[in-house]
C-alpha cells in the first residue's frame, strides 16, 4: 500500500511539473530557436531558469516562455508586415485567383457569389496578407442538416453552394461549422507555403477561441479533404474520419467535436506552428 501511494505521490508531482514547466528542449521548440541561441539566451537572464528542489536538470516556467513566445511572434508578424483579418471585396479579388490556381477555375466559387456568401455570414472569409497582397485565406460556414449532409457525403461539392444556403452564425445557442477552404498560394515556393501555412492556422486557431468565448457555441467542425497533404493537415488538428460516409472515395469527411479536449489539442498545435513559423 505505502508503495502504490508514493508512486501516485510522484506520478501526480511529474503531471504537475509537465503541467507549469517545459523541459529545455520543450521551450527552446516553443520559441523556435536553436539549441545554441536558446543557451545563450538563459545564460544572459533573457530566459529565466528554475531547478525544483530535489532535481539536477533546469526546467523553465511555461507561462514565461509562452508568454515570450507571443511576443515574438507579434514582433515577427508586425516585422513582416503580416496580417489576418476578415477578407475585403478587393481581397476576394485575390483569393479567387489563388483558389483557381490551388483547384482550378472550375471548382471556385465566382467572384459575386462570394460577395454575396460574406454580406449573409461575415465570418465566411478570412485573409492572410503580407505587405497587403494575399498569401493565402479560409473560408468556414453554417449551414443546414441537410446541405451539411450533401457536402459529406459527396452528393454536393463547395462549388454548388448558393447565397440562400449561407446562414448566419448565432450567438448563444448550438450549431455546426464547415471548413470549405483552407489554402496557401501554390504559386509561393515550398518553403514560404509551409512558413504561412503555420501561421495561417494559428491565426484561425485564435479565430474560433476568440468565437466561441465570445457565444457563439459551435460544438462540431466538419470538413472534406481530397488529397493526402489535406488528410494528414486535419488530422494534426484534431479531426477524426467519419467511416463509411462519404459515397464519392475521392472525398473524405472530417469532424472535430469543440470540446475542452479539442481545443487543448488546437493550443498545443498552435504553438508548435508559431515556433516553426520563425525558423
Amino acid at each position: 500500500m505505502l508503495y502504490f501511494i508514493m508512486v501516485n505521490y510522484r506520478t501526480r508531482k511529474a503531471n504537475s511539473m509537465a503541467d507549469q514547466y517545459y523541459t529545455a528542449s520543450e521551450a527552446q521548440q516553443r520559441l523556435g530557436l536553436s539549441k545554441a541561441m536558446f543557451f545563450r539566451k538563459v545564460k544572459q537572464g533573457f530566459i529565466r531558469k528554475v531547478v525544483p528542489p530535489g532535481m539536477k536538470q533546469g526546467v523553465y516556467p511555461k507561462r514565461d516562455i509562452d508568454g515570450l513566445a507571443l511576443s515574438m511572434q507579434i514582433l515577427f508578424e508586425q516585422d513582416q508586415g503580416i496580417t489576418f483579418s476578415r477578407s475585403m471585396i478587393a481581397d476576394q479579388v485575390e483569393e479567387l485567383e489563388i483558389g483557381s490556381r490551388a483547384f482550378g477555375r472550375n471548382f471556385i466559387t465566382p467572384l459575386p457569389e462570394r460577395i454575396a456568401f460574406q454580406q449573409k455570414s461575415e465570418f465566411t472569409f478570412h485573409s492572410l496578407k503580407i505587405e497587403g497582397s494575399v498569401v493565402g485565406y479560409i473560408s468556414m460556414f453554417h449551414f443546414s442538416d441537410e446541405l451539411l449532409d450533401h457536402l459529406l457525403t459527396g452528393k454536393k461539392i463547395e462549388r454548388e453552394i448558393k447565397v440562400n444556403d449561407v446562414l448566419p452564425f448565432p450567438r448563444l445557442e448550438p450549431f455546426t461549422i464547415y471548413i470549405d477552404v483552407l489554402v496557401i498560394d501554390p504559386a509561393l515556393s515550398n518553403h514560404l507555403q509551409k512558413l504561412y501555412a503555420g501561421i495561417l492556422i494559428s491565426r484561425f486557431v485564435d479565430l474560433l477561441l476568440h468565437l466561441r468565448s465570445n457565444g457563439y457555441l459551435f460544438d462540431k467542425i466538419y470538413t472534406v479533404t481530397s488529397s493526402g497533404a489535406g488528410e494528414r493537415l486535419v488530422k494534426k488538428l484534431g479531426f477524426e474520419k467519419l467511416e463509411h460516409k462519404s459515397l464519392v472515395p475521392a472525398r473524405i469527411p472530417f469532424v472535430a467535436c469543440f470540446d475542452q479536449e479539442h481545443i487543448y489539442t488546437l493550443q498545443m498545435k498552435q504553438r508548435k506552428m508559431l515556433g516553426f513559423a520563425r525558423r
